[in-house]
């Protein structure tokens, strides 16, 4: 009986580590009365959340890919108009082929492979 216990006790434990996700980046700016932030996770998926005082929090999520500097955003719903592709510089995370230009400066990297 305690070896049950002992297993179920193990089983729940380790189903619960796994649905954690640990930031690898996260860059953010001041926006017009709010923020944006960028925060990328190492399980490939991504926020891009846009917060204000005067307006709705707009979060959009979706999954990325790494492909040496660049960043391609595949968004699971509607796409911000800062776009679908940044790349990583000088500290900064900036959007290049949105409506405008996005840049976003980074607080945190652990990417693997920059």
């Amino acid at each position: 009986m305690k070896i049950r216990f002992l297993y179920l006790c193990f089983v729940l434990i380790t189903i619960s580590c796994r649905n954690e996700r640990k930031e690898v980046l996260l860059a953010d700016r001041e926006a017009p009365l709010g923020w944006i932030y960028l925060k990328i996770y190492d399980d490939k998926s991504f926020e891009f959340i846009s917060k204000g005082m005067m307006r709705d929090n707009d979060v959009y999520t979706g999954n990325y890919e790494l492909k040496n500097d660049t960043l391609y955003f595949r968004y699971k719903d509607s796409i911000p108009k800062a776009g679908s592709k940044a790349i990583i510089q000088n500290g900064y995370v900036n959007y290049i082929n949105g409506d405008y230009s996005e840049s976003v400066q980074i607080k945190l990297n652990k990417l693997k492979g920059l």
